[in-house]
Parts: structure tokens; sequence; C-alpha cells
């Protein structure tokens, strides 16, 4: 069985003609820096080397602790949901 299902970009373009790069872990942008959940990418064609470099970032644990604070994040959201059912 087949279902089509709406996948969301991880990027926006601003006015200026720069990008906003977000990493998602579930339906929450990962922040980087606080208050800050994207990576100021200045043109499309720079977008592919930003997500290589992203990727080797992931691979030798640099984000590990980005993605352990959006999962408690995420768990403590869940937990408070269902203490209010």
């Amino acid at each position: 069985m087949e279902q089509q299902q709406r996948v969301p970009l991880w990027w926006r373009q601003h006015p200026n003609g720069s990008y906003a790069l977000f990493v998602r872990s579930g339906l929450k942008a990962i922040e980087f820096e606080k208050g800050k959940p994207a990576i100021a990418v200045s043109s499309l064609d720079k977008l592919p080397s930003v997500i290589d470099t992203l990727i080797t970032a992931v691979r030798n644990g640099e984000l590990d602790q980005q993605f352990a604070e959006a999962s408690a994040q995420t768990k403590s959201s869940k937990s408070k949901g269902k203490r209010a059912a």
C-alpha cells in the first residue's frame, strides 16, 4: 500500500536571495545556537556543500548534543500532553 506524505523543504529563501537551511529532528528544528534554528547559506548552489558538511559532522558525532537536546524537548512535550489528557 502506498500513501502520499507531505515532506517540508529544509530551506527557505529570504527576500535578499540568501537561504536558511533547517535541520529537523521529527518536526522540531535543531538549534545550533540558542534561538537560531537555521544555517545561513548565501546561495542555492552552496546548499549541497553545506549539507555534505552537516553529514560529515553527524557521522563524526559533532551534533550529538544538539540532537539529544531536541529529543529531550520532544519527550518532555509528549509527557506534558499525556498528563493534561
